[in-house]
């Protein structure tokens, strides 16, 4: 059967939104045009999955030709979005790395250090799935030029028969007003290993707590700060999330007075949720293990 140019099209419109992008970035909580202060790779919505890759410090190909600089005060509120919000299960963390000159040429060799991390809150195992993600840049670091880096690792594919996902991207961004803390640092690639427990779980079996991969969260009152470099983990800190643990393409019946908010999980196989969804979004079935509400 041959297809008209307007349904291939359309096909291969529908294959590229399967997963996500970080591509728009902005002080508070709006953002700005895409690509216009992050770094624009080749790997369109594709994960990274090579822990030893330099793809891990700003995705594939990511250039900084043309990327604009963006002017956050230190202490102040930053929003990075996503072209389709993310619904892979898994972590979301934020770094930060100081450019040792002009960041249209560092790599992010100088090292990185966490700023934020949403991890899975227990009971039930949830997580913060949504198309925006805003936090604070601490307060305390020194003014200057850093790279700002968004990951998200879905771990819906059980280590080792699966391998997590990297969803990621880096802005430019100028940090005024700062003070002077010295963070400590590790590197990327590196930060993440495959004994990492929170990079083998498995969140289909006995997922009772989670522990985020990476170094633990730097704050102006003391963790993680220091000098010097190293790897750990961080547990991450309990906060309102949109949505819970597994996947169905058969719905369950919904808890009574139970509803899941918009991009939250609402069914899978597992899944023993809340299957109602909030007032304007359906539940739709993304496969067997995940449905979410749209």
């Amino acid at each position: 059967m041959k297809l008209s140019v307007a349904a291939a099209l359309s096909l291969a419109a529908s294959e590229a939104s399967a997963h996500y992008i970080f591509q728009q970035v902005g002080a508070g909580t709006s953002v700005n045009p895409v690509w216009k202060y992050i770094r624009k790779h080749t790997n369109y919505n594709s994960p990274v999955t090579d822990l030893t890759s330099k793809d891990l410090v700003c995705n594939v190909g990511a250039s900084a030709e043309g990327v604009e600089t963006l002017s956050v005060a230190a202490g102040s509120q930053v929003t990075f979005k996503t072209d389709t919000a993310v619904y892979h299960q898994g972590p979301t963390s934020v770094y930060l790395s100081k450019a040792d000159g002009s960041l249209s040429s560092y790599d992010g060799s100088g090292g990185w250090f966490k700023i934020k991390d949403w991890g899975a809150t227990f009971p039930g195992g949830e997580w913060t799935l949504s198309d925006t993600y805003t936090f604070t840049i601490p307060s305390c670091i020194p003014s200057g030029d850093y790279l700002l880096r968004i990951q998200q690792i879905g771990i819906h594919n059980p280590w080792p028969a699966g391998v997590p996902q990297f969803y990621l991207s880096c802005a430019h961004i100028s940090v005024t007003g700062g003070g002077s803390a010295s963070p400590a640092t590790v590197s990327i690639p590196g930060a993440f290993k495959e004994t990492d427990p929170g990079y083998t779980v498995n969140i289909y079996s006995n997922f009772n707590n989670y522990t985020v991969p990476g170094p633990e969260v730097f704050t102006c009152s003391g963790s993680g700060s220091g000098s010097g470099s190293g790897s750990g983990s961080t547990t991450p800190p309990s906060q309102p999330t949109t949505s819970t643990t597994l996947p169905t393409s058969t719905i369950p019946t919904s808890p009574s007075g139970c509803t899941v908010a918009k991009y939250g999980q609402c069914g899978g196989i597992g899944y023993s949720g809340c299957t109602s969804c909030a007032s304007g979004s359906t539940c739709k079935i993304g496969n067997d293990y995940y449905s979410q509400c749209l």
